[in-house]
């Protein structure tokens, strides 16, 4: 079929269903947006959005947080202007004709179009502009700018201009006729403000035939007259404009959102948390020598550096309305033990050869003492400001004290160890009920620990088991040996517990109890205690304050400087007692919230078998295990226990991806 066959086809078939299409010339219609009732209108008369015209009978609001909220109601009709459904009938085919042509261009990295031609009317005159071609692409012809011209509705025009601009095409606006005045003709605009006045949306509607098209400008002053100040979006309107995007919102201005500053940070050069893996050989052994638990640094090394915090940029809206923004929160850079800092306060210096610990927040260089031998009768008890390392092993009755770490070559007896960092005892412990160990602010590695009392601030981690054991650990117990079990005693952690095996045969008693930590816990009695105190004091104190208060106001000018004096003291001191009482109700909160986080990671996980005589506490709920249950995670759901597949912990789950990446 030729292409002026199907256009007659075309115009053949849309007679015939014309009565049916455009039997409803009209529509009332609610929508909550402007653009939703033209979408609506447009879809109900079945023509497309550039072809309706409406008429806002009611501006809708959206009220008040979603209260009071009324809908725009819309007269929506078809466009009286002539029929424009097959105008772009006569390029269709020199759309079809250079299709391959696109496509080969395209492929050798060509650009070929035609000629773009477009008809514009302002106050000032009507305008032609025509954009060259490109490549292989088709210029324009006076039969297409004449076609424009007469969609346009424009009657008089220079011929001789248009002529000269189709042989040099400048692809700017010519003038080639003058403004003949049709204002109801004219394209309209309506002005939508989003409600928190960051957005002003503009839609326009297309000019009928012979009326002026809209400019940038036009559209500034409307918003303007709408009282937007700043933000106008002039490259998206203009951009608008030549598309012509009838019907359609238009971001036209725009606020600018406030940007908070970021908040002061330390930047550490070195380790801060010392994290452990476990490795075995096909023999179910690990090489704890292998383990780089201590980092060591040299003098003038930097350890940390302080990045300052930022200014927050503050934003405003469209009306000009300014939103502050938060400055970030500052921080400072505290030495510690053998560490100095810059003159410029910025960074963190090592003052001479060490150890770097980690601890209550600042960095330490320590310096570390060593026992060549055991810790007995020969040596005495060790207490150390640093870090401690012995060779040998800590027999019975001795104590081994350090501010720093601790790394025992051999094994410890029914001995007392206790550091404010990591303790690292290679062989185990054989306490025989009576050994203590205690890591303030670090966590204890062990290969097995049996007949011991150990209290850590974060977590346990043993090879082959705990048995007969009172284990309590903020954060984490774990036995990840190939034999790890436990057996006996009570084990108290913070976040879980993870082992192979829980329990005995034998029904041996065992209590796990997770998602508590009685540190903090005493913390809160004591911080509580505190308030009680301080609001007793205050109570009596006020009661004295209201009685001086209540003498000087009869007495006047005969007030004792003596009661005056007590007066600005009893002052003071209710000052203090107020501000210790609220800085303790803040702990409190910041604990609390401590403790929530706690309970809401509570579990156990049990990688082969758990056995009858185990009793489980999560978060106050309790489980008496009667049953063997196998590869299973115990967790609290709702005052209970509940019991789920094992999961496995993430650092092996990472470790798995990547063995099966390498085999991929």
């Amino acid at each position: 079929m030729s292409f002026e066959n199907l256009k007659k086809f075309l115009l053949a078939l849309d007679l015939e269903e014309a009565e049916e299409e455009y039997s409803t010339t009209e529509v009332e219609v609610l929508a909550d947006s402007l653009q939703e009732a033209l979408e609506i209108g447009a879809h109900e008369l079945g023509v497309p959005l550039g072809e309706i015209d409406y008429e806002i009978l009611q501006k809708g609001s959206s009220g008040y947080f979603g209260l009071g909220r009324t809908p725009y109601r819309v007269l929506v009709r078809v466009s009286q202007g002539e029929d424009k459904k097959y105008l772009d009938i006569p390029d269709l085919d020199v759309s079809l004709e250079t299709t391959a042509q696109s496509r080969a261009a395209s492929e050798a990295g060509e650009v070929n179009q035609d000629a773009k031609i477009l008809i514009r009317i302002y106050r000032t005159g009507v305008f032609l502009r025509i954009t060259p071609h490109t490549g292989k692409g088709k210029p324009a012809t006076m039969e297409q700018v004449l076609d424009k011209i007469r969609r346009a509705g424009v009657t008089k025009y220079n011929n001789a201009a248009i002529e000269k601009e189709l042989k040099n095409p400048s692809g700017t606006f010519v003038k080639i006729g003058e403004y003949v005045p049709k204002p109801e003709a004219d394209s309209t605009l309506a002005i939508e403000i989003s409600p928190d006045e960051m957005k002003a949306y503009v839609t326009i509607t297309a000019p009928r035939p012979g009326g002026r098209h809209l400019q940038t400008q036009d559209v500034i002053n409307a918003l303007k007259a709408a009282g937007v100040v700043v933000g106008f979006k002039e490259e998206e309107i203009t951009k608008a404009l030549e598309e012509d995007r009838y019907g359609q919102p238009i971001v036209a201005a725009e606020g600018k959102p406030p940007k908070d500053g970021r908040d002061a940070y330390i930047d550490y050069k070195v380790r801060i948390e010392k994290k452990v893996e476990f490795k075995e050989d096909e023999h179910g052994r690990v090489d704890f020598l292998q383990r780089d638990l201590v980092e060591n640094v040299v003098q003038g090394q930097v350890l940390a550096e302080l990045v300052p915090a930022e200014r927050g940029q503050q934003g405003y809206t469209i009306f000009n309305k300014i939103i502050p923004a938060r400055d970030g929160k500052s921080i400072e850079l505290k030495p510690g033990k053998g560490t100095i800092l810059s003159e410029d306060g910025k960074k963190l210096i090592a003052e001479r050869n060490g150890q770097v610990v980690f601890l209550q927040g600042r960095l330490n260089v320590e310096e570390v003492y060593v026992v060549t031998g055991d810790v007995g009768l020969d040596t005495g008890n060790i207490m150390f400001l640093g870090s401690i390392v012995v060779r040998g092993s800590v027999t019975d009755n001795m104590q081994v004290k350090a501010a720093g770490t601790i790394e025992i070559g051999g094994n410890v007896q029914k001995a007392q160890v206790e550091a404010e960092g990591d303790i690292i005892i290679r062989s185990g412990v054989q306490g025989r009920d009576g050994a203590f160990i205690q890591s303030t602010a670090g966590s204890v590695y062990a290969k097995f620990i049996q007949n011991a009392r150990v209290d850590v601030e974060k977590d346990v981690i043993v090879q082959e088991g705990i048995l007969h054991s009172r284990v309590q650990a903020g954060e984490r117990i774990i036995c990840n040996g190939r034999r790890a079990q436990i057996v006996g005693g009570e084990i108290l952690a913070g976040k879980e517990v993870r082992v192979k095996q829980l329990g005995a045969t034998s029904s041996q008693p065992t209590k796990v109890v997770v998602g508590v930590n009685p540190k903090i816990l005493t913390q809160l009695k004591q911080l509580e205690d505190i308030i009680k105190d301080s609001q007793e004091k205050l109570e009596k104190l006020e009661q004295n304050i209201r009685t001086l208060t209540l003498q000087k106001s009869v007495q006047k000018e005969n007030f004792p400087a003596e009661k005056e004096e007590n007066l600005i003291r009893m002052q003071a001191m209710q000052d203090k007692l107020k501000e210790r009482i609220q800085e303790a109700q803040e702990q409190i909160e910041q604990l609390r919230e401590y403790m929530a986080a706690l309970s809401s990671q509570g579990a156990v996980h049990v990688e082969k078998t758990v056995y009858p005589g185990v009793t489980i506490e999560i978060n106050g709920a309790t489980f008496h295990v009667k049953d063997e249950y196998h590869k299973v995670t115990f967790i609290e759901e709702k005052g209970n226990i509940r019991i789920v597949p094992y999961q496995e912990s993430e650092e092996v789950l990472k470790d798995w991806r990547k063995r099966r990446l390498k085999r991929l």
